[in-house]
């Protein structure tokens, strides 16, 4: 494996795609370019076994010598350049990306171009400390910041380019909200589109915010297409972090906030990973563990388990390893997750090869959208989704998650289910294939207001998901606490043996259902909880708990509720127990065997060529409220996996031991008699292993 080196190797085409990926991502600060030394910038990298290096180059500061008169020179350029830092990595074979920020310019700039502000819907713009935010709309994003990436790209010898924190920003780091952008370019651009001026708030019930979230939508595309095309005319290969249109890399963080609600996502780079690998082949997936607590407290990390739990994910779900730290790896004041993050970054380097080219086997899709955190959510349950893959995860179900924009576009034949949970908007085209993939003989699973949006956000007048059999949908009713379903139907429900409910909470769908279609369970609405005498019901309704509705040679199966959401908030087993009696009772879908906990998550990927699939067993045990301490090794296990012929080698690639493994009635079933953090099994077809 070798990079080519110097400016000639513009005619190298995609390097990234056969290069493992174990990136460091190091956000110097002003401070750290005083005394920054090349030959230890690659000694640390080397340390880590790092294979390509992130690091801030332009934009809200020049980091090198710029020529452009509003590109805020640095005031402490003392040490070695970034010029020496990019030949000396290079040297070592370590590939350098260059980080950009164009959201903000300093107060000086602004100053002297006020028109390139942000606008708040009163008037104001956004300084926070000196940096004041700049629109998408204006020039600075729209022209000058492409003469700074050009003037980056001819100056400095780089791999590749990511763009940090474009488009539209009404948010400082404090997390203060400033609202709709009203500057005199969004007001133009959005009246010469609409015919309309800027709605005052983000409010999905005004049909002129709806046609602006279409407008922001519109606007960036239009953007990163504009860039995209500016840097293929000067760096044709250039590596562009984040490119749907280069399929390259996508790059995600798995972070936390401290004043974000808790609990912190626990699946979060299995999520980021799982997505960009599932929908946006061959992107590499390169989701980074950000080390530090949050943007208040920089230079303090999380715990070193829970930096290793998210790496472990990554390579888990078919993704690369990235590190993201403050300031330099050898001023760094906090190292305690440096040697968990090296012991994941050396054991991938060990076995790189058998993490290359790899597919998921999965037979479910969940599909998704835009879900990060500092989101505001207008068509996607970020919580019914998160309890819909905690579902799957801890009920060992294997799976794929499919972003909205890229579903379309994606076979589904592998796919034995298909799962949509409370995505509001659906354009015309996805509900066809949706009901297409339903009548060619694959299961549809959709619950509460899934599609109720098209494409424009406007809401529908009638369903479009016709695999579901409803008819109308006729209200929300968001006050359902103290609500039950009353188990009428326990056939395919073996998990409630001992009891005769299942509890609810959130928004429930009332709906008119056609005739074919089949209902399970009555919806036993609010009832007196209190006192305890009266805590009693007595109205049992005919309104569903689901519905289950045959559909050519496949089937629709709707849930008018979101037990994802409450599964997510509350946890109870009562929930996920329904749940896995849905799926496998009445969906007829099949989960890894075995005896593994449910803190256990199982993937199962294939190389082809090479003729083998790696299993992998991720254990959380480590997770405990909202803390990450070391994990409880497991012991005794057994797993079970559909296979068709006998393997001739089964082997753990992070203890190095063969397995004692048996094929009966279809299945390959394999001792582990111990698990640590995690272990990856090398599933071998013919006599490739070695």
């Amino acid at each position: 494996m070798q990079r080519a080196k110097g400016k000639g190797k513009d005619n190298v085409d995609k390097w990234w795609i056969s290069r493992p990926l174990r990136q460091i991502q190091t956000n110097l600060r002003e401070i750290d370019m005083l005394d920054i030394d090349a030959q230890q910038v690659v000694a640390d990298l080397q340390a880590f076994k790092a294979t390509s290096l992130l690091l801030n180059t332009s934009g809200i500061i020049a980091s090198y010598p710029t020529k452009l008169p509003f590109h805020y020179q640095s005031l402490f350029l003392k040490g070695d350049s970034l010029s020496d830092i990019i030949a000396a990595c290079h040297e070592a074979d370590i590939a350098v990306i260059a980080r950009t920020d164009f959201s903000k310019v300093r107060r000086p700039i602004y100053e002297q171009h006020p028109e390139w502000a942000y606008v708040s819907p009163e008037g104001k713009i956004v300084d926070y400390n000196g940096d004041v935010h700049v629109c998408v709309n204006g020039d600075y994003q729209q022209k000058y910041a492409l003469e700074i990436i050009k003037e980056t790209l001819t100056t400095l010898d780089l791999d590749g380019i990511m763009f940090n924190a474009g488009g539209f920003q009404f948010r400082d780091y404090s997390d203060n909200y400033y609202g709709i952008c009203h500057c005199m370019n969004c007001k133009r651009k959005f009246s010469e589109q609409f015919g309309l001026t800027l709605p005052k708030a983000e409010d999905m019930n005004d049909p002129i915010f709806r046609k602006y979230e279409i407008f922001k939508k519109r606007v960036t595309q239009a953007h990163g297409k504009m860039v995209y095309d500016l840097v293929q005319s000067i760096r044709p290969n250039l590596l562009i972090s984040g490119s749907k249109l280069q399929r390259s890399v996508l790059r995600q963080e798995s972070y936390t906030e401290i004043h974000y609600a808790l609990p912190h996502w626990q699946y979060s780079a299995s999520d980021n990973t799982k997505f960009a690998v599932s929908s946006y082949s061959p992107m590499i997936s390169a989701n980074s563990s950000t080390e530090f607590i949050g943007i208040h407290y920089r230079h303090v990390a999380v715990s070193p388990h829970q930096q290793a739990l998210r790496l472990a994910q990554n390579l888990a779900n078919g993704g690369g390893l990235d590190y993201y730290i403050m300031g330099r790896l050898d001023n760094h004041k906090d190292k305690s997750g440096f040697e968990s993050v090296k012991k994941m970054f050396h054991y991938h380097a060990q076995q790189e090869s058998d993490y290359m080219n790899l597919s998921s086997n999965a037979t479910i899709a969940v599909l998704t959208g835009p879900h990060a955190d500092r989101d505001r959510i207008r068509d996607v349950n970020r919580e019914e989704f998160r309890g819909w893959f905690r579902f799957l995860v801890e009920d060992h179900f294997l799976f794929d998650t499919l972003m909205m924009d890229a579903a379309l576009e994606l076979p589904w034949t592998k796919y034995k289910a298909v799962i949509v949970p409370d995505y509001q908007r659906i354009s015309d085209d996805l509900a066809k294939k949706l009901n297409d993939y339903a009548f060619a003989g694959g299961i549809v699973i959709s619950t509460s207001r899934t599609a109720f949006r098209g494409d424009n956000y406007d809401l529908r007048d009638a369903p479009v998901l016709k695999c579901l059999g409803v008819e109308q949908f006729h209200y929300v009713r968001s006050d359902m606490t103290s609500s039950y379903f009353n188990l009428d139907h326990k056939e395919e429900f073996g998990r409630f043996v001992q009891a005769d409910l299942i509890y609810m909470d959130g928004n429930y769908v009332y709906a008119e259902y056609n005739e074919n279609v089949e209902k399970y369970f009555s919806l036993i609405p609010p009832h007196h909880y209190g006192p305890p005498e009266r805590a009693y019901y007595s109205n049992v309704t005919d309104y569903p708990g689901f519905t289950v509705h045959p559909f050519g040679k496949g089937k629709g199966i709707y849930i008018p509720w979101e037990p994802g959401a409450l599964y997510h908030r509350q946890g109870h087993t009562n929930t996920i127990d329904f749940i896995a009696d849905l799926l496998e009772g009445v969906a007829g879908l099949e989960r890894v065997g075995g005896n593994l906990s449910q803190m256990v998550e199982v993937t199962l990927f294939e190389q082809k060529e090479k003729q083998f699939q790696l299993l992998h067993l991720v254990n959380g045990t480590g997770h405990f409220g909202v803390t990450y301490f070391a994990p409880v090794t497991l012991s005794d296990m057994e797993v079970s996996i559909p296979c068709t012929h006998e393997p001739s080698a089964v082997r753990g690639l992070v203890t190095g031991k063969d397995y004692s493994f048996k094929v009966q009635d279809g299945a390959l079933t394999i001792q582990i008699p111990k698990l640590e953090l995690f272990e990856a099994i090398k599933i071998v077809n013919g006599q490739l292993y070695n």
